[in-house]
């Protein structure tokens, strides 16, 4: 004797997607947290040429200097007081962190170098100057 079962209306065949989101949304916390943005200077400068200037892959700290020696974070300006709780700030956030000093060719060394020491004194080892490559 065959007994047959009669599928009721509760027992639908119906594909879960709640694991599949749950994926998704584990993948997507990964690559926000994972990701490094580079925060950009807030401005242009008329960087120097340099024979010997080559592109740095992982700076993501940039610090500009302007021509009147303004120093520029973050699309803002600031003083050189401030130069320092910043960079500790973004080295809080990734401590692989590498500075970049955008400066103009007619921003005087001292600008520079107080930018530098300041960055070196927030903890960041490599800091490097910004320059175009002679044409």
């Amino acid at each position: 004797m065959t007994i047959k079962r009669r599928r009721g209306a509760e027992e639908d065949d119906e594909i879960s997607l709640t694991p599949m989101l749950d994926v998704v949304f584990i993948l997507l916390i990964f690559f926000i947290v994972s990701t490094s943005f580079v925060k950009e200077p807030g401005l242009d400068p008329q960087r120097p040429e340099a024979a010997t200037a080559a592109a740095k892959a992982h700076a993501n700290i940039l610090i500009g200097v302007s021509a009147l020696d303004a120093i520029w974070m973050q699309k803002r300006h600031v003083r050189l007081e401030d130069v320092r709780p910043l960079v500790e700030a973004a080295v809080a956030e990734n401590p692989e962190s590498s500075v970049v000093v955008v400066a103009d060719r007619e921003a005087s060394s001292g600008a520079v170098i107080d930018v530098m020491d300041r960055a070196r004194a927030a903890g960041v080892a490599a800091i490097a100057v910004a320059a175009q490559p002679e044409v």
